[in-house]
């Protein structure tokens, strides 16, 4: 058979000319030369920017995703989430990725902003950026970035940094959702989470079709009202886990004013806020305890939240998978980075308990898994810790933004690396969490230890993530744990100087609502 020749090809001329060893290096030497005379970029133009789709759930426990099966084994091969885990499979899984304020519009300002939520002033629901804060959004623009944003937004601020925005308003509804747009209002009917999947990919051949953008790289920003209470499901699902019992957590019925006065007794359980919500409701059907107690009651609630939330929940997935064929179709896999996130945790039945707002791990873990085929090796995970005050820095980066060109203001870290497998000399050595509501409280989560503050008390508590992972035993008064306690708070100090948070800014300080901006925060 004849040997094919192989022929050298530059940007700049074209040699038809057999490649062998002498004549390579000779073209390489011309391409040097002329790069060296007429600038690097117009020899070797730099590879095109990535594309980026953010795709953000609201609620949605890593639990409830099949690729974080580990953190609950009593849910192994009931939830299945096979297109977020595709994700995770052809990229990477975060384990440690953790919010700084569990609940919606706080997370969700700090994602935008890349600062903590004493810096946004965004420390309740629906509140408002404050307007010294730097966007992720605007940034990506002045990168050439077209950008999106489509969905929940649950902030009072008009969205900055968006070519389009397609938003609802607060909360937004499960079924014919009111979308705020910069031409008016839209009324568009069907079950939320498709209908927000169809204006993604609209938006998203829109941009393809349009052929002066063809080669602009863009940036979609896709938030779902799913899983957000009160869990509702499109009807196609009404069947789904009928009749089947939901294995429940091991810790599930934990005596929380016992094991956890400050913490977890103040925090929403089933018993106390869902069962009496919705004991009447007749689809799914409450079933009626068996007596009054507690047990019993947390029992029969359980049962009704799963049923709606893991239903809820498989539509997210659905939609995901949408978005992923949407990409392979159209040849956008490779050169495309897409996360799949949520704005914080949600408990599902541990210690009791329904909804988030806590500092321990199910209430401000975030699912987070990335792919993008050109640099994220497939099937790798990373533990290190991770805030969402870095997400920013992290889509900045991979827009070509130099950490030079980051706004100063921004406090977040770039974990692009991490996605490579290059974990830094220096890495983060806890993070700072504070919930400003009920139950107020602060504190830090290293790899191994947790620890919550109060106000008007010296109590806290402490807890060996390591040894004890459900986070079931407090052992701040245990002796053995005293030189631990002394090094967390002592952690805790660093990190809270490191953000510039002092005291007085913490929940019950006289200074709590204040902030380093100069302006006047929402109460």
């Amino acid at each position: 058979m004849k040997k094919k020749k192989i022929y050298y090809v530059s940007g700049v001329m074209f040699c038809k000319i057999p490649l062998t060893e002498n004549v390579m290096k000779f073209f390489y030497g011309i391409s040097f030369l002329l790069a060296l005379f007429f600038g690097v970029s117009e020899i070797f133009p730099a590879e095109k920017k990535p594309n980026i789709i953010f795709i953000m759930s609201d609620d949605h426990t890593a639990e409830a995703i099949s690729c974080y099966s580990e953190l609950a084994p009593h849910l192994k091969g009931v939830v299945q989430t096979p297109n977020i885990d595709r994700i995770a499979e052809e990229g990477m899984r975060f384990d440690r990725v953790f919010c700084n304020f569990s609940l919606c519009s706080p997370s969700r300002a700090s994602i935008m902003t890349g600062q903590y939520s004493h810096r946004t002033g965004v420390r309740m629901l629906n509140g408002r950026i404050l307007e010294s804060c730097n966007w992720v959004s605007e940034e990506l623009q002045k990168a050439g970035y077209k950008t999106a944003l489509i969905g929940k937004w649950h902030l009072q601020n008009v969205p900055k940094g968006f070519d389009h925005y397609c938003i609802v308003k607060e909360q937004g509804d499960y079924f014919d959702p009111l979308f705020i747009t910069p031409e008016g209002e839209e009324k568009c009917k069907g079950y939320a989470t498709d209908v927000y999947t169809d204006k993604a990919l609209q938006w998203l051949e829109s941009v393809r079709e349009t052929s002066s953008e063809k080669d602009a790289p863009f940036c979609l920003m896709l938030h779902y009202k799913a899983t957000h209470y009160p869990f509702d499901y499109p009807p196609r699902y009404e069947n789904l886990y009928e009749g089947k019992e939901i294995p429940e957590p091991e810790n599930m019925y934990e005596d929380r004013q016992q094991s956890s006065p400050l913490l977890k007794a103040r925090t929403p359980s089933i018993v106390s806020l869902y069962y009496p919500l919705h004991k009447d409701d007749k689809s799914p059907l409450m079933k009626k305890p068996e007596n009054d107690s507690p047990d019993a009651i947390t029992k029969v609630g359980y049962q009704h939240i799963m049923h709606k939330y893991l239903r809820c929940a498989k539509c997210v997935d659905e939609n995901v998978g949408r978005v992923l064929a949407y990409l392979d179709e159209n040849g956008l896999t490779k050169n495309t980075v897409i996360i799949y996130t949520s704005d914080q945790g949600y408990w599902l039945g541990q210690h009791g308990l329904y909804d988030k707002r806590i500092i321990l791990d199910e209430s401000i873990r975030m699912p987070f898994v990335v792919r993008y085929p050109k640099e994220i090796p497939s099937g790798s995970v990373c533990g290190e810790l991770i805030s969402n005050v870095d997400f920013a820095q992290t889509l900045m980066d991979f827009a070509g933004i130099k950490e030079k060109d980051v706004p100063e203001n921004m406090q977040g870290y770039s974990f692009r690396s991490l996605m490579r497998g290059e974990v830094p000399a220096r890495w983060r050595e806890g993070l700072f969490y504070c919930y400003t509501s009920q139950p107020a409280h602060w504190g830090v989560r290293t790899k191994q230890y947790t620890l919550a503050c109060f106000p008007d008390t010296e109590k806290v508590e402490l807890y060996d993530n390591f040894k004890d992972p459900r986070q079931n035993v407090n052992v701040a008064e245990n002796p053995e744990y005293a030189e631990v306690l002394k090094e967390m708070k002592a952690v805790l100090a660093r990190v809270m100087e490191e953000i510039e948070i002092d005291k007085t800014r913490l929940p019950g300080g006289v200074n709590q609502y204040e902030n380093d901006c100069g302006e006047e925060a929402p109460l």
